[in-house]
């Protein structure tokens, strides 16, 4: 099982100080967890209204930032949950190397399209540019807005296991089948879930079939984040 470390409760901290980001604890805490080796990728939540309402989460800038300090460290995961998402490409593809391209991952939210035929298109134009590119049904969305053809074309599937904008929430167990669904139906498919993941739901997502969970505040409202990394370890090893 796979961590892909959640930096959402880094955001205000990292966003005051763009300057001297280096600086700051909280990139301190992501240079120190990436350190253990047992990070698969950092994971940002860019978000906008309306789909987020009243939340900008994760400016351009600060998205250049953390492309500047990481790459060739540790792979980026750009989780966009904005109503178009190709805005944000255009921005990023300024200033992020063709050559990187690969290692970063852009995860889109199937609910940013009116059809099946325009996350397709999506999908396709942004692999082009180079990235790796998923797809996330949140948690309200029936489970129908996830079409054969859309999962086809994705390199990756995000379930949410709680409903998208807001970081420290409870798992809800309904993802659970959803996770057995996806998983069951696309073997050839790497399924993650992001939300309330914990030492306890980490196990119940890995035994419905999830390759890769996003942790966050579990992890980085933690005093000492490099042991609740561990929690994780110790639980699917017990698993």
């Amino acid at each position: 099982m796979l961590i892909s470390l959640s930096i959402l409760e880094y955001e205000t901290e990292l966003s005051k100080n763009l300057g001297e980001m280096e600086k700051t604890a909280a990139f301190n805490n992501i240079l120190r967890l990436i350190n253990t080796g047992k990070i698969h990728d950092i994971h940002v939540d860019v978000m906008r209204p309306p789909m987020i309402p009243r939340k900008v989460k994760f400016s351009i800038d600060l998205l250049r930032r953390l492309y500047e300090a990481l790459h060739g460290i540790e792979p980026l995961t750009i989780h966009l949950m904005v109503g178009d998402p190709m805005e944000i490409i255009n921005s990023i593809n300024d200033f992020i190397y063709h050559k990187d391209r690969e290692s970063v991952t852009i995860i889109l939210q199937v609910e940013s399209f009116e059809s099946e035929d325009k996350a397709i298109s999506a999908i396709k134009v942004i692999r082009g540019f180079g990235y790796r590119v998923g797809v996330s049904l949140n948690l309200p969305t029936p489970i129908e807005k996830m079409t054969d053809r859309i999962v086809d074309c994705a390199d990756l599937l995000l379930i949410m296991s709680v409903p998208m904008g807001k970081g420290g929430q409870k798992f809800s167990e309904e993802a659970l089948w959803r996770i057995r669904h996806f998983s069951t139906k696309f073997p050839s498919k790497i399924v993650s879930v992001d939300g309330g993941i914990n030492p306890k739901t980490i196990v119940d997502v890995y035994r419905a079939g999830a390759k890769i969970a996003v942790v966050g505040s579990y992890i980085t409202r933690s005093k000492r984040p490099e042991l609740a990394l561990l929690d994780f370890e110790n639980a699917l090893e017990k698993c």
